[in-house]
Formats: C-alpha cells, structure tokens, sequence
C-alpha cells in the first residue's frame, strides 16, 4: 500500500498535517512533527499533545494525512483508519528515543515527553503531482522538446516563446541552435505572426522576397541607402511555426523553428502542421504534471513518437521499412512477450531477438518496447504482414 518513492516524505524533514472530526463531523487540523512508518500497511504518529486529535479518534476513526518529500517537493496524500495506542511496541520504544535526544538537544529543562504512539491502518495513498507541476520551470519543460525535435525531425535551429498575460508580447524561453540576438529578430516575428493568427505557420523560401523587399520597396519608401541594418543573408530561408493551444483554447506557448533546408519542412502542410501542433500541445499538458525529470524525459520521447507517427499517416509517408521477420518480432513485442517467449515462438536464439529489435528501434526511430507496441497498433502489423 504504502510505495517505496513515499518513504522520504515519512523521515519528519518537514512537519505533516492530520485532519479528524468529531462526532458531529466537526474538522480538526493539527501540525505533526513526523509521520512514523510502520509497514508497508501501517503508520504511526507520537501522541504528546494530541488530545483532541485522539478524542475525535475515538468517536470517528477515520482520518486525513498531507505530509511533503522535500527531495522532490511532493505532496502525499494518505486516506487511515485509526487502531489505537502502542505503548510497548518498536516503534513506540523508538519515538521515545528520538524525543529524548531532542529535549537534551533543546537544553531546556523540560523533557518532551510521548504519552503514546497512535498507530493507523492506510487505506489509500496518493501523490499529489497536480501540486507540483508549476515548479518545473518552462526551460526545463521546453529544452527536452526542442532536442527531440532536431533528434526526431533536424529542426536544429528553434525557440519558444511564451506570451505575457497582460500583453500580447512574447517572451522568449529558450533556444537552441542560435544566438539569443537573433531569436529575438525575424523568429520572434514569425512566432508572433502565428501567435495572432493562432495557428500554425509554414513559410518557405522567404530570403530572396526580403532581399527584394529591403532593396526596393522599403528603400525607396525611406529615401535613405542604409534603411535596414537588417542583413537578409543572414535570414533563413524556411519557417515554421506551431502555436501550442491548450484543450480550453489558450495559447500555451509557440515553437518556431527555421531552417535553410527546405526537406525538413517540406512535408509538414497546412493540415498536417495543425495536427502536429495539436499533438504538441497535449504532449506539453501531460508532461508538465510529470516531476520526476527521467520519467517526465521517458514521457516526452514516447508522446512525441505517438504524434510523428499521426504525422507520418497524414502525408501518406508511413510505410513498412521491417524484413518478414523484424515484423514477426515487432507482433510478438506489441502481445507483451519477452525476449525468451519470442525466440522459442520463432524458433531463433535469444541473441537473435535483441539484434532483430536493435535493427527495428534503429530503422523506426524510437527506443522502447511500448513506442514499438504503438507502432504495430497503429499501422495496423498483423502475422499477414509478413
């Protein structure tokens, strides 16, 4: 009942909160010091000045326990069922240890003494992620997004920007691929221009237009030779940009991205740019209420492999790069088998297996079983396939 990744939040770092109530369904909350583990089914809280926490006990055993693990700053939450007193038992012996020390630490003269240890039955734990997801800042949110992509897609040069709630300006939250002087000039703009629009841009072969612009037209506009000190060598030629809307409609942030290599942009249409920012967006929401940062990391690579391969299906480019037998292998990792299950089902060694899905993960891109088990899913392998 109780999980191993709560165990830091039950060493007292921080004080805890129980909430009872009387008999007329009356709340009480108290401070405590430290939350006592048990068992993996039991905790425990020392009783030394407990007295209307224990008289509620009595009449209503139910209670309610927020308590924090300040390594990760989470929040648990435990639904108990109080038991009563132990007042020979181990951890009752090891409370009066503690608080012991404690009063010879304080130097005051006046022991602190336990009267008891008031022992709980835990009905159900939780983690409270929602808490915490505004305290992974959008850097570490966006930085993951951004490298994937230039992994996944070679969009090696991007940002995100985030726009000020009581304006409609951008600020910028981290680049890669770029000196942060020139984000701030022509893909800020692009970002801008999406973000107004709220939708998705894709803008191609956009240098020799701005040579043309600068040269002519805003130059005869100014009457001055050096109208811009804009160098329109040093544009890209191509431009994406996805605005990041949220399932209420907002605009959580915009990603733009620019490249002189018109492949890389090539395939993502109008429809299939909506769809991909959409993906996006969801991917974002999700992974935001994620803490810890390897599982959050773990999450991202597979959503973004989810939303490529909807990508991939848009523009009629998915196809079957697998032999016969890296499929059969694929099915039988999509049916939850393991290594040794697939090789006595296909007559091949073990070690044969894990070449065939070294080849498999390399040809698709990805790099775990359930990223492989969505592929098979979602194109639809069957043994026919073969």
């Amino acid at each position: 009942m109780i999980p191993e990744e709560m165990h830091p939040a039950l060493m007292g770092v921080v004080p805890a909160t129980i909430i009872t109530s009387n008999k007329d369904g009356v709340p009480n909350i108290t401070n405590i010091a430290r939350i006592w583990f048990v068992d993996s089914h039991h905790v425990a809280i020392a009783n030394h000045m407990l007295n209307k926490s224990i008289q509620n006990l009595r009449h209503n055993r139910f209670a309610f326990i927020r308590t924090m693990d300040t390594n990760t700053f989470t929040t648990w939450e435990l639904d108990v069922e109080y038991e009563g007193s132990n007042l020979d038992g181990a951890i009752f012996t090891e409370m009066k240890k503690q608080y012991e020390v404690l009063s010879m630490m304080l130097e005051s003269g006046i022991p602190i003494t336990v009267k008891s240890a008031e022992v709980f039955q835990v009905l159900s734990v939780r983690s409270c992620d929602e808490e915490n997801s505004h305290l992974i800042s959008n850097t570490d949110l966006y930085n993951p997004l951004l490298e994937q992509l230039e992994k996944k897609l070679g969009w090696d040069s991007s940002g995100v920007w985030i726009e000020d709630e009581n304006s409609d300006e951008l600020h910028l939250v981290t680049i890669r691929g770029m000196e942060e002087e020139i984000a701030a000039t022509v893909l800020k703009r692009v970002a801008q221009l999406s973000l107004q629009q709220k939708k998705p841009l894709r803008i191609l072969n956009i240098r020799s237009q701005f040579q043309y612009a600068v040269t002519t037209f805003l130059r005869l506009q100014d009457g001055q030779e050096n109208f811009t000190g804009q160098d329109y060598r040093k544009i890209h030629q191509h431009f994406i940009s996805l605005p990041l809307i949220g399932e209420h409609g907002e605009v959580i942030a915009v990603i733009a991205c620019q490249s002189n290599d018109s492949d890389k942009f090539r395939r993502f249409e109008e429809e299939v740019l909506e769809s991909f920012s959409r993906g996006l967006a969801k991917l974002i929401e999700k992974s935001s209420g994620i803490n810890d940062e390897n599982e959050r990391l773990k999450i991202m690579e597979q959503e973004l492999e989810h939303v490529l391969f909807k990508v991939s299906k848009q523009t009629s480019e998915v196809k079957i790069p697998l032999s016969p037998r890296e499929i059969q292998v694929a099915i039988q990792v999509a049916k939850g088998l393991s290594n040794d299950q697939i090789a006595q089902n296909l007559f091949i060694s073990k070690r044969t297996v894990t070449t065939h899905l070294k080849r498999i993960y390399q040809k698709l891109e990805i790099g775990s079983r359930a990223a492989l088990t969505k592929y098979v899913h979602e194109n639809g392998l069957t043994e026919s396939s073969t």
